[in-house]
């Protein structure tokens, strides 16, 4: 294959070298030898990332590709060439794909918000065994911090007769969720609103279940974390600092308690960095809050944390 191919007006073109033939086992393993020259020297990540792209690229699952005999063209190599650079380059996945699955969901992924993460998943699920499933009976439920309008949409997919509110004090985050609740045919109300400013007569009703995924990872662990995370998603929806990192979930149990955004016998769930759910936990006074608990997340780790106000 020629490796030599002239520019389209500003459309990227990829470079070579090309695999010895088109066939789907040569470029599987072209594109595998691509991908190593990336930062991670995780091949099961590696393998999965190759999957993905032929997975997009083709059209066709590895099954298909298989029955179908399936052949790379010029142009979906070329195509594949760029989008194994742009990964190799520290790009997520997600915002090269420019879509997420969450809870059954396809959603937008770009840099506007956090990219979903399986954790958050679990978050939602442990929030929906908790409460009655009778649709009949409806429930008023928020999301604080949104971003990308996956809790609140995963939410609403579950439970359609809620009322379901997002909200976030970025802008960019905020259309993002806009942009995902339009793709997937879900009315939630998104409200740009910080949870540190004043509150006064807001909500007009308080909420059943409150939901939250802040930012919690203290700004001295950056250091120690993927480039493709700290160089390309929304610091302030990732990073605390290092003296108070628990400034968010303080903030909104005072608003749920005082200010009354949860209800009496309402639900708060929170996701929580791994080695902070206790001390989120004591943050509940007890004369206000029962039924504190904390849950592990599948890889193991605690991660979640909920309470009822009483």
């Amino acid at each position: 294959m020629d490796d030599s191919r002239p520019a389209l007006g500003d459309v990227p073109r990829g470079q070579g070298p090309w695999p010895e033939s088109n066939t789907s086992q040569a470029v599987q393993r072209w594109l595998e030898q691509r991908l190593t020259s990336s930062s991670s020297n995780d091949f099961r990540e590696i393998n999965s990332v190759c999957r993905l792209l032929l997975d997009v690229v083709s059209g066709l699952d590895r099954g298909g590709r298989i029955s179908e005999r399936w052949k790379a063209s010029e142009s979906q190599l070329d195509r594949l060439s760029v989008l194994a650079d742009r990964w190799c380059e520290g790009e997520p996945l997600q915002y090269i794909l420019k879509k997420v699955h969450f809870m059954g969901l396809q959603l937008t992924a770009d840099n506007r918000a956090l990219i979903p993460r399986p954790e958050t998943e679990e978050l939602v699920q442990e929030l929906l065994n908790r409460v009655d499933l009778d649709a009949n009976f409806s429930h008023r439920f928020l999301d604080i911090g949104t971003g990308s309008g996956c809790i609140a949409l995963a939410w609403k997919s579950r439970r359609p007769e809620d009322s379901v509110k997002g909200i976030d004090s970025s802008v960019n985050a905020l259309d993002q969720a806009k942009t995902n609740s339009e793709t997937v045919g879900l009315s939630v109300e998104w409200v740009l609103k910080d949870v540190f400013e004043n509150s006064m007569n807001w909500p007009e009703h308080p909420f059943d279940v409150v939901a939250s995924n802040p930012p919690y990872i203290p700004s001295s662990e950056k250091s120690t974390m993927d480039s493709r995370v700290t160089d390309q998603e929304p610091q302030d929806a990732l990073f605390v600092s290092d003296e108070n990192p628990l400034v968010f979930y303080e903030t909104i149990i005072k608003k749920c308690a005082a200010d009354r955004w949860l209800k009496g016998g309402g639900l708060l769930g929170f996701e929580c960095h791994r080695n902070f759910t206790q001390s989120v936990c004591n943050l509940f006074a007890e004369e206000l809050w029962e039924n504190v608990e904390r849950s592990k997340d599948l890889q193991g780790n605690w991660r979640m944390v909920f309470a009822r106000l009483r």
